[in-house]
Parts: C-alpha cells; structure tokens; sequence
C-alpha cells in the first residue's frame, strides 16, 4: 500500500513537472511570437495613421475603436495609390506629395511571375533528368544546392559589368545594334531565373523521386514515350510539389531587393526598391507611405505562406498514402 501511494506520489510529481516545463514553453514561444510580430504591427498600424501620429510620444498603440488614441485613415493609401504624382517638385508640405506604386507593383507582379514560372519549367525537367538518369552523378544534387547559397552580392558586380558594358559593346560590334540588359525585364528577370534554378531543383528532387519508377515502367511497355508519359504520369503526381516550389520562389523573387537595386532604375522598379527611396531627407521622414507599401509589400507573402501551408500538406502526404 505504501508502495502504491510512493509511486502515485512519483507520477503526480512528475506530471507537475511536464505541466510546468510545458507552460514555461509557451511563455517563451509567446515572448518570442510577441517579439518577432511586433515590427509587422507597428508597420501595419503606422499605415492607418495621421501624420500627426506617425512619432507621437507616449505611442498611440491602438486606434480609437479599440481604445486607443488615433483616429485610423486612409490617406497613406490614398497617397502611394494616387493615379498621377504632383510633379517632380516637392509640396510645401512633404505629407501632402502623392507617390504612386502602380509601375513598381506591376514590374514586381510581371517579373516574379514570369521568372519564377520560367525556373519551375526549366527546374522541373532538370530534376526528372537529375532523379531518373543521374545526370551529373551521385552527389550533383548537394552541388547545386550548395550554389543556392552564395550571397547574391558575390555575383551582383560582375553581371552589372555583363549587362551594362560587356553586352552592349559586343552586340554594337558585331550587329551594329546596341543591346543592354542593365535595367531591363529581360535582364533582371533572366538573374532571378539563375539565382532560384538550383532551389527550384533541390525542391523538386524530393517530390520526383517519391514517384515509383514502375508506373513510369508500365507506361513504356504500353508504348508510351518517355515525354507522354512524363506529361501524364510524372507531373500530375508531383503537381502539388510544383504548387509549393512555384509559391516559395514567387516569395523570394517578389522580396528580392540586392540584385534589382543594382541592376534596375529608372526604367524598372520593384517594389523593395521603391520602398528604399523613401530613405531621403524629405521622404525619409514620411513613415506612413513607407509603412503602407511596407504592409502592401507584406500581404501576398501572408497570403501564398498560407496556400503554402495547404500545399504542403498535400505533398507530403501524397507519398505516404500511396505507400
């Protein structure tokens, strides 16, 4: 009996102790969340705010409807979505200058589109050939993610030397036509398609080689060719992993400020770079417009982590199902 009670006693101690370890986990994940969260909920409530309110002391934390002591407003929005600027002189009053986004948001939408649909075409065929015929050899896949990882500066001074004098003289030499890349769709959208293949590839290794070889095998012997049957075997199985490979790099390309900062304006404008302009005398000062591309900058990368998060699911356990 007194066994039996020691060892009741023992499991209730024990379980005290996992409660409270469990407790002082989620303290500090919240601690942390609250952290991490923080700068997104001054950017997004510095966006609804008056000029009068962008640096007033004590901070008006909240708005009025909560309890708090500003009044929210639309006119950081209106601002950075005026239609037509004032001109390229300033206002008597720096907060009353229109400045409008349309150009940067349509070349950020147009290019990450474009070149991230580009490397997941040409990441996709890569890595079936990579997984079927091991081009490259055992360890190319390691290789190619390991060039992921240089820093995009290493290459940002050499390809600015490329497209800005390289290209233009050899195209004026031998055609008699001058042809630039620096600060063009096609130049910049051509470095993202470089600087995302080898994650593109890296990412659809994982899903190609959950494809049983023998579905691809009795398609042949049924006379398929190897096209056909990558066309209606091998992509509608791995279509979910080209979901989620599309997205994450649709992510890094539309956030993507090194490369376009070097190798755009005027011409071209991404939406980073257009949020580096505000870093002036006069327009550092206007933290409502910065705070309102910040936030519309901020809203398709919360909205693709979500479809993400759905996709992902869906890849990973496609695999698992079907075993």
């Amino acid at each position: 009996m007194k066994k039996t009670l020691a060892n009741n006693r023992k499991d209730i101690s024990l379980v005290k102790r996992y409660n409270l370890f469990s407790y002082f986990r989620h303290l500090i994940l919240l601690l942390w969340s609250s952290i991490v969260l923080f700068p997104i909920f001054w950017m997004i409530s510095t966006s609804f705010k008056d000029s009068g309110d962008w640096v007033a002391w004590p901070p008006n934390w909240f708005p009025s409807f909560l309890g708090g002591g500003y009044e929210p407003t639309l006119h950081n929005y209106r601002q950075i979505f005026a239609f037509s600027s004032m001109g390229e002189e300033l206002s008597r009053e720096a907060t009353d200058q229109a400045y409008t986004i349309w150009g940067a948001l349509g070349d950020s939408a147009s290019i990450a589109s474009v070149s991230s649909l580009i490397a997941l075409l040409l990441g996709t065929f890569l890595a079936y050939s990579i997984s079927r015929f091991n081009v490259g050899g055992k360890n190319f896949r390691y290789i190619i993610l390991t060039i992921r990882m240089v820093p995009p500066i290493v290459i940002a001074i050499p390809i600015v030397m490329y497209y800005a004098i390289l290209i233009p003289y050899a195209t004026d030499t031998l055609f008699q036509i001058r042809f630039s890349l620096f600060d063009s769709y096609i130049g910049l959208s051509l470095l993202y398609v470089a600087t995302t293949l080898p994650f593109v590839i890296w990412m659809m290794l994982s899903f190609i080689d959950e494809v049983p070889y023998t579905l691809e095998h009795a398609a042949r012997i049924m006379g398929s060719s190897r096209l056909y049957t990558l066309r209606r075997v091998v992509i509608p199985l791995v279509a979910p992993g080209m979901v989620v490979t599309f997205l994450f790099i649709f992510i890094l390309n539309w956030s993507e400020f090194l490369l376009a900062l070097t190798l755009t304006q005027p011409k071209v404008t991404t939406m980073p770079v257009l949020l580096n302009k505000f870093q002036s005398a006069v327009e550092g000062r206007l933290y409502g417009p910065q705070a309102a591309i910040g936030t519309i900058i901020t809203i398709p990368v919360v909205i693709l982590g979500v479809l993400i998060q759905k996709h992902l699911i869906t890849g990973f356990s496609f695999g698992t199902i079907r075993k």
